[in-house]
């Protein structure tokens, strides 16, 4: 496990920044990935040029690694964030919205979470943090702590219409099955998906009874498994699905709208947006048109490739750990749970927009979700008429 004060795994070198498939003895693309990715994008070359991408990471592999990505808060640093949190009551300031990086002072640990939020945009696009006293601070402090530690990558953006900067994530009870229904607030499994924003970090408070797992995938390793397995599913990806808002509609905008899977920028990279959730509500929608067996197969084989032991990396959260992840270039998901009646599973949830120079170049039809692709405040996030920024300490 890496000790942080070193952050040989975040900010050790520019290099480590771009992650390309694993070699491993077993696998030959992975021994040779070039080799592969020419071999496959040879293969598939007449659909309409479907290529792979560098970039891809495997679950088995990468888990051997864990010492580049798992981050262990040291005292100091912990200490560092206490000193932050004092300052801030001392001074009376108690918006935490409004809390950055100049109210929220961290002098050392500050450019570690800024260079790893560069890691997360340009490198592997996970990290697993840990190390976090929350038994120890109020609801209120641990909020505060979260923004303010995820200031440092961004702006936190909006999660749904209320308007939370800070999310939780908690069965509140809610219907699953209901076509409006955000899933993260019942405690039903949520299926592969990406949020909509660039960054997004979770914070367990606390722990299901059971289940509640977290899985991380490489959208990349999905995309080049779909070339190399199902080009022609691989095709289909790249075409639009009809998308709900699920009731949560920005003005000038409709209730649903549509973009593909896959995209590619003109940075040369692959990046997702996906939730087969959202697409399924909007087939409750009468003037919806139902999927075409292709369009179900490419769900499907995404869906199948996403979960696969050979891809998946699953993860644990134990309270006071914190997933950060870049949703452009990874799928995460969220296997069901029970709670026992005493401490419900519970996680705190941070949506980050990077500053420009810092974000991932979107495709124009990202504006359709993200509002705007301009990196910066204004990026991503859910925004409705009469919204007012707050961070709610209670669900």
């Amino acid at each position: 496990v890496l000790k942080s004060g070193t952050m040989r795994g975040v900010a050790a070198s520019r290099a480590r920044l771009s992650i390309t498939p694993s070699s491993s003895t077993r696998d030959p693309h992975r021994r040779h990935p070039r080799r592969y990715l020419a071999r496959a994008n040879a293969a598939v070359n007449e659909l309409q040029q479907v290529k792979c991408f560098d970039g891809a990471w495997y679950g088995p592999e990468i888990k051997s690694r864990a010492q580049e990505w798992i981050w262990v808060l040291s005292e100091e640093e912990v200490n560092e964030i206490d000193i932050a949190l004092s300052a801030v009551k001392a001074k009376g300031l108690n918006d935490i919205v409004s809390f950055g990086p100049e109210t929220f002072t961290l002098p050392t640990l500050g450019p570690k979470l800024v260079a790893l939020g560069d890691e997360l945009v340009s490198g592997r696009g996970f990290a697993h943090m840990r190390g976090l006293p929350v038994e120890k601070y109020s609801n209120w402090d641990v909020c505060a702590i979260f923004h303010g530690l995820g200031r440092y990558m961004g702006t936190a953006v909006p999660q749904n219409r209320a308007g939370h900067i800070v999310g939780h994530v908690k069965d509140l009870g809610q219907d699953p099955n209901d076509p409006l229904t955000r899933l993260y607030t019942t405690n039903a499994a949520q299926p592969y998906h990406t949020d909509s924003a660039d960054i997004v970090g979770l914070l367990c408070l606390s722990q299901a009874t059971s289940g509640g797992h977290s899985q991380v995938t490489s959208s990349v390793a999905i995309w080049n498994e779909l070339v190399k397995r199902h080009p022609e599913s691989a095709k289909v990806l790249l075409e639009p699905f009809v998308v709900s808002r699920k009731g949560e509609i920005p003005p000038g905008k409709q209730a649903t709208y549509t973009i593909p899977i896959f995209h590619h920028t003109t940075e040369g990279r692959l990046c997702a947006i996906y939730d087969r959730s959202f697409i399924e509500a909007a087939l409750k929608m009468a003037d919806t048109p139902r999927l075409s067996e292709a369009q179900a197969q490419a769900l499907d084989h995404l869906d199948a490739l996403a979960c696969s032991d050979e891809l998946r990396l699953d993860m644990t959260l134990a309270p006071g750990d914190i997933q950060w992840l870049h949703n452009h270039t990874t799928l995460h998901a969220r296997s069901a749970f029970t709670n026992d009646d005493v401490k419900p599973r519970h996680l705190l949830r941070l949506w980050v927009s990077p500053p420009k120079g810092k974000a991932m170049t979107l495709p124009a039809i990202f504006a359709e979700r993200f509002d705007t692709i301009e990196p910066g405040p204004l990026r991503g996030g859910i925004r409705v008429e009469g919204q007012t920024l707050c961070v709610p300490p209670e669900p």
